[in-house]
């Protein structure tokens, strides 16, 4: 039989006050566990959100730069256009120079090809003049030896033909040659408008002086290819007229086609 283990009420006081202070720290250790929980939530609810905002800061940084790169990208290509309408236009500007140009070309061949056809038409009405018939030629006409010896200096000279030329280093046409006698010469009612070219003023000379149909030995006879050409009367020999053609200063003879008009000419 076994022996009886109850305590006294003495001895069960301890027992009792340690089984509360177990139960108290288990508490305690509950509490402080359960309140420890939501802060570990929010620590790595925060951690994750903070983790999410760097990804999402990276992606509009990235996003940024892009949109950078594409700003860049289009001033690039505007400045580009802009480079690329600059130059069509400035190609269409040369584009009309050349079309000028060309057409400028082709009246200068034509005019060429009329002097060169004119040329062939003249070679056949050459009158020979030297210094010893001139000078022959004008013991007979008195007042026309300065003249006739200013022409054959400057026929001597080679003075070249230039269509619109306006000096003798660059040469003449017919009426720009006969502009330029009768200006170095002096002559009356010839001058020039304030602006206006040697080469312009000859268009008009035509119109600038009187007619006449009985022209004397200086006077200007006009032909229908544009020529404009000293007159000298010759009843010996045939009268011719002396002045600038295709192939230099050159005396004709006065029949070589048939004058539009004569001028007369003031000689001082």
């Amino acid at each position: 039989m076994k022996a009886s283990t109850s305590l006294s009420p003495g001895d069960q006081l301890p027992v009792l006050l340690e089984r509360i202070e177990r139960r108290e720290k288990s508490a305690r250790t509950r509490t402080v566990l359960y309140s420890l929980l939501p802060v570990t939530l929010t620590v790595v609810l925060l951690g994750y959100t903070a983790s999410k905002v760097r990804n999402a800061q990276k992606q509009v940084d990235a996003l940024k730069t892009e949109a950078t790169t594409y700003t860049t990208q289009i001033d690039t290509l505007k400045k580009n256009t802009e480079t690329y309408q600059t130059q069509s236009q400035s190609l269409q500007g040369d584009a009309e120079n050349y079309k000028n140009q060309v057409t400028e070309l082709k009246t200068q061949l034509a005019e060429a090809q009329k002097a060169l056809s004119e040329a062939v038409n003249l070679s056949r009405a050459v009158r020979p003049l030297d210094y010893a018939n001139a000078k022959e030629f004008a013991s007979r006409f008195p007042g026309s030896e300065s003249l006739l010896q200013d022409l054959l200096d400057l026929r001597q000279r080679r003075i070249k033909w230039k269509i619109g030329g306006q000096s003798l280093q660059e040469g003449f046409d017919s009426n720009s040659f006969a502009m330029y006698m009768l200006r170095q010469k002096r002559a009356s009612g010839i001058e020039l408008r304030p602006g206006e070219s040697l080469s312009d003023a000859s268009h008009s000379l035509y119109d600038k002086l009187p007619p006449t149909t009985q022209p004397r030995t200086g006077d200007l006879a006009f032909y229908p290819a544009g020529y404009a050409m000293f007159h000298f009367a010759d009843p010996r020999e045939g009268s011719f007229v002396l002045g600038m053609t295709p192939f230099g200063v050159t005396a004709l003879k006065s029949a070589c086609a048939k004058p539009v008009g004569y001028r007369p000419v003031q000689w001082r």
